[in-house]
Parts: structure tokens; C-alpha cells; sequence
């Protein structure tokens, strides 16, 4: 494919032609002396384009499309202020280099393939800015990555307004409900602001225009790996801040995505005083242990000290040979998984169960062959 000039009747007017750039099998030749060329050029599968641009230059509308940069004029001073662009229709274009950052400007020269967004306004006077075009790529990504859990941007908060704040992301506004900045109500809405957060955007409001985003969102995608580094870690203290409380105890966040419960028991002192005189607020930072984790919404906490790991002392309760009873708790197709207690559990491969057809509820007598409280496994074989 080439790219090849050629001049075409825009309308009935003999006189009234624009040369415009096509891309054609290398060798072709085009020529038309019909005033509507557009059926012409269909054959090549061009019609469509240059008709929307002729289109959108009909109906005023702004567009964005490619140019390339005819001339550029500099004041007194020598500093850039205006440049003639072709954009492919029978006017050129006007972009005031004024309005453009200085990152732009730096890379502009003549004969420059440029995206521009074109404006039309009266009398066939067209004008073009790059930075808007550069914003609109900009606001198509964001737009684009609405419903895709795996894309995030980082958002500045710009201001605080009724119902939520102006999230600046990429150069595009963009609102965030005060409702979706966090996990939980916040207690101070003002300390976010001038504040960067990873965001996502979730919708677009139609009436106002405008990309809605959540760092909510963004929080919900860490909870699943959050709570497996809270696993592999959970004897090691923990620092959060209160999010509320209620009679039965004090909710904490922590770890940034995950919230749980300190019930009143698990208090210590100083606290315990503290939450009988109500003088636990939202925002003050608290310290704890997690005691269990039940699930992703359901994290109780404590702060009497790490939770006791029963598989620490595993090895000296188990060891290789001895025979203990225990209770199948679920049959796959590597064997028999059997609770020793509360906690505690090991499996008999198939390769050891001799034959025994065993179902969940089975109290079994088995010997223990190896025991692994780092890798948190018991080695099981049905007692002789």
C-alpha cells in the first residue's frame, strides 16, 4: 500500500475540490470527474472515512482524526503561537500553540503527522488542538476499561463536592461517590483531598458526563491475596485504625482492604477503659492479633496476644508409628483426609487405605507416618 494525492469535487461547484491523501495498492491511479466521487472511491473502501469527515465538518461537530503540520508561526520573540494543519478535508485547520503544553510544542516540526481533535466554526474556519486530542485518547482508555476488573489508574483527589469528590486521572475529571473511596465510611472526608489513590472506573453518568470511578474497587481485588499473606503471617501483630464501634466490640481496618471485628472480651486494659467511656473514635489507630479468619467479611480480632497455632506443637503430640483415632472428614481421589482434632488433619493416600471403603463420619484407628507442622501435613496409613 501507498499513500497517493488526489483532488475531488466536494460538491456540485466545478470549483470546489480539496486534494486529500488515500492509501491504494501501489501502481493504482485514481481518477474522477463525477462531482460525487465518494461512490468512486467506495470501490477502494475509502468512502466511509472521508464521508464522515465531510459529514462532521456539515454538522459542526468536533471529531478527532490525523493532520500533518503545513506551517508554524512564531511571534517576535520566536516562540511558537499558531500552526496551519492539513486534516484530510477541503479546509485546513488553525491550532493555536498557545493552549498547548510545552511537552507538545517540543516535538512539533513541519510535515509532523499529528492527532488533533477539529473543531468547526463558521465560514469554514476549522480549529484543532492536539491536547485535546491527546485528552480524548486519554478518556477512551478510562472509558474502555469500565466492567475490566484488571485495570486501574492512579487518581488525584482534586476536590471535595456534594456526594463525593473530583478525581483528576490521567488529565480526565472523573467523579468518585464518597460512598466508593473506601472499604468503609470514612470519618474525615476532607483527608483525602490532594490526595492520589488507585482508582477504577465503574460507569459513566450519562446526565452529567462524566467517568465514574471507586477506589473501592480497586480495594476488593486485594482482599484474596491480602488474606493469604495474613495466613502465612497471622501470629504477627497488627497495626489499624478504627473504623466504628458498637456494644459488642470495636471494627478495625487493616492491611488496607480488610476490615474485622475486636470483640470487648479480647480488649486490653487500657482500651477496654477507653471503649466503657466511649472515647473509641473512628480514625484512631489500634493495635491487635488476628484471632480467626472465617471468612473475607468475617475477621475476628484480639488483642491478648497472637493466636495459638496448634500445629507449633504438632510433632510432639504426633509422632511417626504411634496409633491415634480419628474421623474421615472428606474422600477425594487421593485418599481419605482424617481429623486428629480441631484443627488438625492428615491424609491417608490411597496407596495406604488396603482396601478399606471408608465414608465421611468413619471413626478410623491410624498410624501416623510423618509429620510436617511448617508445611502443615500429616502422613496417615490405616493402623494394622
Amino acid at each position: 500500500m501507498i499513500e497517493q494525492e488526489i483532488t475531488i469535487n466536494v460538491s456540485d461547484d466545478p470549483f470546489d475540490t480539496k486534494t486529500i491523501k488515500v492509501r491504494v495498492p501501489k501502481g493504482t491511479k485514481i481518477l474522477s470527474t463525477e462531482p460525487y466521487v465518494l461512490e468512486a472511491l467506495a470501490q477502494y473502501g475509502l468512502m466511509e472515512s472521508v464521508e464522515e469527515q465531510l459529514r462532521l465538518c456539515e454538522t459542526k461537530e468536533s471529531y478527532c482524526t490525523e493532520g500533518t503540520i503545513l506551517s508554524i508561526s512564531n511571534n517576535k520573540e520566536g516562540q511558537p503561537i499558531s500552526a496551519l494543519i492539513d486534516i484530510g478535508t477541503k479546509y485546513t485547520a488553525t491550532c493555536s500553540l498557545t493552549k498547548e503544553p510545552k511537552f507538545v510544542l517540543d516535538q512539533l516540526v513541519v510535515n509532523m503527522l499529528v492527532n488533533v481533535k477539529v473543531k468547526p466554526g463558521l465560514n469554514g474556519v476549522m480549529t484543532a488542538s492536539i491536547s485535546d486530542a491527546i485528552d480524548e485518547v486519554k478518556r477512551n482508555e478510562i472509558l474502555n476499561a469500565i466492567g475490566d476488573r484488571s485495570v486501574a489508574f492512579t487518581g488525584k483527589i482534586t476536590e471535595l463536592i456534594h456526594g463525593g469528590y473530583w478525581v483528576e486521572v490521567g488529565g480526565i475529571q472523573c467523579f468518585m461517590p464518597g460512598s466508593l473511596a473506601g472499604l468503609n465510611k470514612l470519618h474525615n472526608f476532607e483527608s483525602l483531598i490532594k490526595k492520589e489513590l488507585i482508582v477504577m472506573p465503574i460507569s459513566f453518568s450519562t446526565e452529567k458526563n462524566t467517568i465514574i470511578v471507586s477506589h473501592r474497587a480497586y480495594l476488593s481485588t486485594l482482599i484474596t491475596s491480602t488474606l493469604e499473606d495474613l495466613r502465612e503471617n497471622i501470629k504477627e501483630p497488627i497495626t489499624g485504625f478504627v473504623t466504628g464501634a458498637t456494644k459488642f466490640g470495636i471494627f478495625a481496618e487493616f492491611n488496607k482492604c480488610l476490615t474485622g471485628l475486636i470483640p470487648d472480651i479480647t480488649l486490653d486494659e487500657t482500651t477496654k477503659e477507653l471503649f466503657d467511656k466511649g472515647g473509641i473514635k473512628p480514625g484512631h489507630s489500634i493495635s491487635f492479633w488476628v484471632q480467626d479468619i472465617i471468612s473475607d467479611k468475617k475477621i475476628i480480632l484480639t488483642q491478648q496476644g497472637p493466636r495459638e497455632d496448634l500445629w507449633d506443637s504438632a510433632a510432639e503430640r504426633y509422632k511417626p508409628m504411634m496409633n491415634v483415632l480419628g474421623t474421615v472428614t472428606k474422600i477425594t481421589k487421593y485418599g481419605a483426609f482424617v481429623e486428629l482434632e480441631k484443627g488438625i488433619s492428615g491424609l491417608i493416600h490411597k496407596t495406604k487405605l488396603k482396601d478399606a471403603i471408608l465414608d465421611r463420619g468413619d471413626k478410623v484407628s491410624i498410624k501416623i507416618l510423618s509429620v510436617s507442622p511448617t508445611d502443615r501435613r500429616i502422613a496417615m496409613a490405616l493402623a494394622d
